[in-house]
């Protein structure tokens, strides 16, 4: 292990007492302003404390009340400082991830305290992917996850799971497009797909390869399409893995590596619902596997003190959770 890789003492973040915990947020949400607080809906810079934590802003014309949290993903939130802090510890230190059952036990919270909680984290990280642009040399692929039947008990009645009328709807494609560059931090996105598919990719390619990459694919139709949009490079996986110049698609499926040890050894399984999610955290895993601890933790609390309330998870338990769509493509579509 790389010394960075233990850069971070869990004794410290662990006797954090709820007045430092409290700190680190109000360091990372007003890090622009030296860490002084400022109205977050009018940009006052000189609110006034009206009791503990709390603040209003100083303008006649907007005078809105606001905390450390306000208009963040832990809006409203009711766990103290010092939880979340060891929530955000417990996940980059999970190279797979975190099962909310395990949260709750560490932290001794509600189940469904520690699963919307794990869950606003992924959403907050997959946010980043929106101003993600791939450079360099870059490859794509897809991988099916999930949706596995349940075999029958007698031999006679089981379903042959490969055939598309046999399928439940529940196994969904993770395309992926990832940078394979050598001296450089190479970055992952992810985009949650019916099926591999020649529109998807285009779309995703469009958006976030730069022109003048080098995009490098395996022998699936999907891809086709593609030649013209970018420079391409096939590697016909039925032949070899690896073409003579030693060109391959082992960046991509490292990180697939990484999605199916998460899946069968810690999730066990993805809801199509927020598989989208679990996506953007395992991509954001494999990026900064190799910075240190001390830069995980940063980047991951910068990345929840700046990204908006969820309108999906705030109020999750008290039937919101009902109006999530699906974070699917469709045909190059984005999701509602």
């Amino acid at each position: 292990m790389r010394p960075d890789g233990r850069d971070l003492d869990p004794e410290k973040v662990w006797s954090l007492c709820e007045d430092d915990a409290y700190g680190l947020f109000v360091d990372f949400r007003w890090a622009d302003n030296g860490g002084n607080p400022y109205c977050p809906r009018c940009g006052c810079l000189e609110p006034y404390g009206i009791r503990r934590r709390r603040f209003r802003c100083s303008e006649p014309e907007c005078r809105a009340e606001f905390s450390v949290t306000s208009g963040t993903v832990f809006a409203n939130r009711k766990l103290s400082f010092k939880k979340i802090i060891m929530a955000i510890w417990e996940e980059i230190t999970a190279a797979k991830g975190v099962a909310a059952l395990h949260l709750s036990r560490k932290l001794n919270v509600q189940y469904k305290t520690a699963y919307v909680l794990l869950q606003k984290l992924r959403e907050a990280v997959g946010l980043r992917r929106d101003a993600i642009k791939l450079h360099g040399t870059v490859q794509i692929d897809g991988k099916y996850v999930g949706g596995v039947l349940r075999k029958a008990n007698k031999k006679e009645e089981r379903k042959d799971g490969r055939k598309r009328e046999n399928k439940n709807g529940k196994r969904m494609c993770v395309l992926a497009l990832r940078e394979a560059n050598k001296h450089a931090p190479n970055r992952t996105l992810t985009r949650v797909i019916m099926d591999e598919n020649g529109k998807d990719a285009w779309a995703a390619v469009a958006k976030h390869v730069d022109p003048k990459a080098l995009l490098i694919a395996d022998e699936h139709k999907a891809y086709d399409d593609l030649i013209g949009l970018v420079s391409m490079h096939r590697v016909n996986h039925s032949l070899q893995y690896q073409e003579d110049d030693g060109t391959n698609s082992n960046v991509i499926e490292s990180f697939f590596s990484r999605v199916e040890k998460a899946y069968k050894g810690i999730n066990h399984r993805f809801s199509t619902k927020y598989l989208d999610w679990y996506m953007a955290m395992l991509a954001w895993k494999e990026d900064t596997r190799y910075m240190g601890l001390r830069w995980q933790f940063a980047d991951l609390l910068r990345t929840i003190t700046s990204r908006p309330t969820s309108r999906n998870l705030c109020g999750y338990w008290q039937c919101a959770a009902q109006n999530i769509v699906d974070q699917v493509w469709l045909q190059g579509e984005p999701p509602d």
